[in-house]
């Protein structure tokens, strides 16, 4: 038996001819990515990874200004339970129980005022918060000192 073919089915029939192999021609299929494609993502993928150092350095600055700010708020607190019990202020940072470990990037010292009916309380930047001062009085929040290195 023959098939009988509508005049359109020869065509389809037909097989195109395979790709062109080598040359610059428009047959010729791409693979892979040019060298300037290649740089323009590193170029991209360096400028986020700056913003992302940038930013994880401003996190541990202020993570680190918090932790003076909170020792400084603990200094005034136990600074007032001193105060309770004894009707004076002190300037023993050991007797306030103010953990060195916990608060590891400040140096904390207290300055007895008015024959101890007031304090001064500082912390002073060590290791990589070097320059950075913080104080507190009995009844203040604690404020950076304006000529320090690094600003909150």
């Amino acid at each position: 038996m023959i098939p009988v073919l509508s005049p359109g089915t020869e065509a389809l029939s037909r097989q195109s001819p395979p790709p062109e192999e080598g040359g610059s021609g428009n047959g010729k299929r791409r693979r892979g990515f040019t060298i300037i494609e290649l740089a323009i993502v590193l170029a991209i993928v360096g400028i986020l990874a700056a913003l992302a150092v940038y930013t994880y350095n401003k996190v541990v600055t202020k993570a680190r200004f918090t932790q003076a700010k909170t020792v400084l708020k603990h200094l005034q607190k136990t600074e007032t339970i001193h105060y309770t019990d004894f009707d004076r202020y002190t300037d023993n940072v050991a007797l306030l129980n103010l953990d060195r470990v916990k608060y590891n990037h400040y140096d904390v010292s207290i300055t007895i005022l008015d024959n101890g009916m007031n304090y001064l309380g500082s912390a002073k930047g060590v290791g990589a918060m070097e320059g950075d001062l913080w104080f507190i009085t009995r009844d203040g929040e604690p404020t950076q000192d304006n000529t320090a290195k690094a600003r909150f």
